[in-house]
């Protein structure tokens, strides 16, 4: 079982691999792979009610995780927020802040 809490100092505004508690006020969501132990609220009605205030909010993982997440009807309600990214890519994510505008680049 995973002890990580799903946020790093360096990275306030992202949560890896936790859908829950402080990480509901994330901008962005980064699946690393489909193990139960790194979904943990990932399809919980606090997140669902989060993504339905925000238009901006989206959760980034590999074409494959996608896949596999979106196999379970538990998750589809993800289809249109997921962003794939491809493994081992430098990828640079534009995050924006609804209240205020400001755009941060990661």
């Amino acid at each position: 079982m995973s002890s990580f809490e799903g946020q790093m100092a360096e990275y306030p505004t992202i949560s890896i691999d936790r859908f829950d508690r402080e990480n509901l006020r994330a901008r962005a969501y980064f699946l690393s792979h489909c193990h139960k132990d790194h979904m943990k609220g990932l399809r919980a009605s606090t997140l669902k009610r989060r993504l339905e205030c925000s238009l901006k909010v989206s959760l980034y993982c590999s074409p494959v995780t996608r896949e596999l997440l979106l196999t379970n009807p538990r998750y589809r309600f993800w289809e249109k927020r997921i962003v794939s990214i491809e493994v081992e890519t430098p990828t640079q994510i534009s995050l924006i802040d609804e209240a205020s505008g400001e755009v941060t680049k990661y």
